[in-house]
């Protein structure tokens, strides 16, 4: 197949450009076409081998957030040449407008995948009013209504868009990850443990994540003094960096909690797997996510999960087998007790979370999309499903 995959971020160091990463290698690895349709960030356009990028802006109003300043460009051009038979459009704004002129100019279905969760980012902004919801279930209505399918990450944003009357039909395939990417491994635990300052006997909870306000980070260092009251040999790691990374220090500093709560700052994309195995569990208080990478990464790290109660964790959280999910300060402290408290219960639950991984692997989420794609193009050639139109 030719495919068409049109995305706003692209090998930047985020979830959406990860999980087009991984698409656009498997797909390749597969024997399929690829080409990428992305931003540049900045006003040149240009090519990279079958990656193309576009000039754009800083959008300003979204972290990251670019958009195309181009009216007409000639890599679109030389894309419409091309004649994909498919598209996959990964984003609601600029890419996906550069895209729609390939697709109805080669009369080609397109697919889209909805990654954010726009309503809890508008919570998060405070922005949280009726007017704000009608704005954006008219917004997804019109962005995703008219695609051939929309791929959803979890039955989380499934629901959402059922409720929004998305009317396009909507399939969930969670995003994958790539298994080779989390060896086991032993002797990094130790020296990063001790690099940390956390001491040897400690047991250690962990959490990964872009260092933002919506990630909830806070109420995990705010039921940190519930969880040393009973078990003073406890210590949070925070890993990533992020625009809320010195608030939460400020935080943990005023708890009295700099020798239980410690931060790691921003870490290599390829050694992040050495600091989930420096935990005995994963913990996230984050109820933003569309699927949760990190929750997937944390079960192929071998780690039980006690997160915040979010539908998003369905098919992820067996409750007792591999985690728990929590809904308020004694929930979280009752189930992160039991886990560590528990050595052989621990040992059992980890194995579950390896095994519960592999259901989330490249493999299956690119075999998964490779097959969809195949389906509407078969239903197109038929004469099933009408060309896409412009929007």
């Amino acid at each position: 197949m030719k495919i068409l995959i049109a995305s706003d971020s692209y090998k930047q160091i985020n979830g959406v450009s990860n999980s087009v990463s991984l698409l656009v290698h498997g797909l390749r690895e597969r024997g399929h076409e690829v080409k990428v349709l992305s931003l540049s960030l900045g006003r040149k356009s240009y090519r990279e081998g079958d990656d193309y990028y576009i000039a754009s802006v800083d959008a300003l109003i979204y972290p990251d957030m670019r958009i195309s300043v181009a009216v007409r460009d000639d890599l679109i051009d030389e894309l419409t040449a091309w004649k994909p038979d498919i598209a996959h459009i990964q984003t609601e704004f600029s890419a996906k407008w550069l895209a729609m002129k390939v697709v109805k100019k080669c009369g080609i279905p397109y697919v889209m995948t909805s990654h954010t969760n726009y309503e809890e980012y508008m919570k998060s902004k405070k922005v949280n009013s009726k007017l704000a919801r009608v704005i954006i279930k008219n917004f997804e209505r019109i962005v995703y209504g008219k695609a051939d399918t929309l791929i959803v990450p979890s039955y989380k944003i499934q629901e959402l868009v059922d409720i929004y009357k998305v009317k396009c039909p909507v399939v969930v395939i969670p995003t994958g990850i790539e298994l080779s990417n989390h060896p086991h491994v032993r002797g990094d635990k130790e020296r990063l443990l001790s690099r940390l300052g956390v001491k040897n006997n400690d047991k250690v909870l962990v959490t990964v994540s872009r260092i933002s306000k919506e990630k909830n980070i806070d109420e995990l260092i705010a039921f940190m003094p519930a969880v040393l009251k009973k078990d003073p040999d406890v210590s949070l790691i925070v890993v990533g960096g992020g625009p809320y990374l010195e608030k939460l220090k400020e935080k943990a500093d005023a708890l009295k909690l700099n020798d239980s709560v410690r931060f790691t700052g921003m870490v290599p994309s390829d050694e992040v797997y050495k600091y989930y195995q420096m935990g005995n569990i994963f913990v996230s208080g984050s109820t933003f996510e569309t699927q949760g990478l990190t929750y997937v990464e944390a079960l192929a790290n071998g780690l039980p999960l006690v997160c915040r109660e979010d539908k998003c964790l369905i098919n992820i959280i067996e409750q007792g087998k591999n985690g728990f999910t929590y809904t308020d300060e004694a929930g979280f402290v009752d189930h992160v007790l039991t886990i560590l408290h528990d050595p052989e219960r621990q040992k059992e639950m980890s194995k579950t979370s390896t095994s519960k991984s592999f259901a989330f692997s490249k493999d299956v989420f690119v075999e998964a999309v490779e097959q969809l794609y195949a389906d509407i193009i078969e239903r197109k050639e038929s004469g099933e499903i009408r060309l896409s139109e412009e929007e």
